[in-house]
């Protein structure tokens, strides 16, 4: 530790103990790297400091349980000049590590790799921060041309490999009861990174025109994500151009996220709007156990509820070998691809939601509302379908590969067992459309102007009973945070043809359009009034 470090500690040891209003507590100025902070305190920085974290092990750090820190109004750290690429930036701003019910508000932190990186923090609490503009990669991908080197693979991160590879805004590990409210990352990669975390409440913030993910979870459980704007958290798309969205996501949850609430969030304009994957420890590609610990691993039992997912690149939802999720009244429009992907998944309740005009750019027979691939014992009932490409495709058929997996012996991919009844359907170009070996029973349905009812090749049974009872649509209780209203709050900018990428990630419709966006092929789309952020009384 520094001498300036250690006089910090000791002033801040001498000063009045916990609790103070935040009009008492002792102002601490930070102007050099290691500072340590032992005692709530309010953070003093002066306009138009700049400190590197030479060290790699942050800048500020907390190094005592229960304090209160909150930055001064105007105060921010800065880790890097304001010549520096994004992709330069270096080091951690805040570092929290084995220090439970720290409370940091009003944190103004960029110019770094991590912004804030917690670990064994339990009983955190960050409100009101600001994290823009730290670590992002610049793209390769041009409004003329995907370059495949953008793609993110999130595929992995025991060893602690997504902060190590992409960086993150915010950053909390290992961690039980966390608050993150009312705070801001625009400008970066991945704005709020989950790993191990349990029981914590997101909500009332704006994590939005970021180039990776809004908002990830790598094996978290019973967490209530709510009332979050994460638009446009995409990379790698060019209207009417490409769309593939390389990975990035509004809410990305892969390895194992079981029981989480994600309640009336706007996940629009992303690569999806939420990218589930059960993980590579669930289907067997890393570690080994015995068939039976298989059964139903995945990302099961999650409620997705009132959330927009519309706009992505690719998926609304994609959530694959997964189990017992639910999917209801939830907005899913205009999306690339499809509305929902569920492949190799079971027990998925698909209710009261709204699929309009899906399936666009879709790859070859994936396209549309609701698309299964080898899942069954799935349940699609009470939605409206508009004018997708397809309302609903299921579709079954052999994997002798699949069939050596551990995964596969416990859980079985058979499509069949699933239930079409109560939906509407208008204006689709095809309603059904159900291939390979499988069985699906269609209850009492409505189409109107539908192109054509259904497409069934001979392998699938389709059992029509009209008869078949559908219970109402019934929405289980779920806690709801926050005073925000994000969906619906950018409906100006509704719409594929609004992503507009820059070689840093999503132009956020408020700061100059790029001039190399001015020259991208999108289709024209006129005058748009700009964007403003997201407040937190809003």
């Amino acid at each position: 530790m520094s001498h300036s470090s250690r006089l910090v500690a000791v002033a801040l040891v001498l000063r009045t103990v916990l609790p103070l209003a935040a009009a008492e507590l002792p102002e601490v100025k930070v102007t050099e790297d290691n500072t340590v902070i032992t005692r709530s305190c309010r953070i003093v920085i002066p306009p138009g400091t700049m400190i590197q974290d030479a060290d790699g092990n942050g800048v500020i750090q907390i190094g005592a349980p229960d304090v209160e820190i909150e930055f001064d109004e105007g105060a921010a750290l800065r880790g890097s000049s304001a010549d520096t690429p994004p992709d330069e930036y270096r080091g951690y701003g805040i570092r929290i590590d084995r220090q439970a019910n720290v409370t940091l508000r009003g944190a103004n932190v960029s110019g770094f790799w991590c912004g804030i990186w917690a670990t064994r923090a339990d009983g955190l609490a960050i409100e009101r921060a600001d994290a823009s503009d730290n670590r992002r990669a610049r793209l390769k991908s041009t409004p003329a041309a995907e370059d495949g080197a953008d793609w993110l693979f999130g595929h992995d991160n025991d060893d602690g490999q997504w902060l190590a590879q992409f960086g993150s805004a915010i950053y909390i590990k290992d961690s039980a009861g966390a608050t993150v409210r009312e705070s801001r990352v625009w400008h970066g990669q991945n704005a709020l990174c989950l790993d191990r975390v349990t029981k914590s409440k997101i909500f009332d913030n704006d994590f939005s025109f970021n180039s990776g993910w809004g908002i990830a979870l790598w094996r978290c459980t019973r967490n209530v994500i709510s009332r979050n704007a994460v638009d446009f958290c995409i990379r790698g798309y060019s209207h009417g151009v490409y769309n593939r969205g390389q990975d990035s996501s509004g809410i990305f949850a892969f390895e194992q996220n079981n029981e989480n609430v994600f309640a009336e969030n706007s996940a629009t304009h992303g690569g999806d709007g939420f990218f589930g994957f059960a993980g590579r420890e669930s289907i067997g590609d890393v570690g080994e156990h015995p068939v039976e610990w298989y059964k139903r691993r995945g990302n099961s039992d999650n409620l997705l509820v009132g959330n927009d997912f519309s706009y992505a690149a690719a998926h609304g939802i994609e959530n694959t070998f997964s189990f017992g999720n639910k999917y209801l009244a939830n907005r899913i429009v205009g999306n690339a691809i499809c509305g929902v992907w569920a492949g190799y998944s079971r027990e998925t309740l698909i209710a009261g939601n709204h699929f309009e005009n899906n399936g666009e750019m879709g790859y070859g027979l994936e396209r549309g509302g609701v698309n299964v691939d080898h899942g069954g014992d799935n349940r699609i009932v009470h939605n409206t379908f508009v004018k997708n490409k397809c309302g609903v495709h299921l579709w079954g058929g052999a994997n002798p590969d699949f069939d050596k997996r551990r995964w596969g012996q416990a859980n079985g991919y058979a499509s069949t067992g699933s239930v079409i009844a109560e939906n509407a359907f208008t204006g689709d170009a095809l309603a059904f459309h159900f291939r390979g070996p499988g069985q699906v029973t269609l209850g009492r349905n409505t189409l109107v102007d539908v192109g054509e009812e259904m497409t069934a090749e001979p392998a699938y049974q389709v059992v029509r009973d009209e008869s078949f009872a559908v219970p109402p649509l019934a929405i289980p209780a779920h806690e709801v945070l926050g005073k925000t209203r994000p969906v619906g709050a950018r409906a100006h900018l509704r719409g594929r043809e609004n992503i507009i990428m820059t070689e840093w990630g999503p132009w956020d419709h408020v700061s100059p359009r790029p001039a190399a966006a001015e020259k991208a092929p999108e289709r024209p789309v006129g005058e748009k009034k700009a964007a403003k952020p997201l407040a937190a009384s809003q």
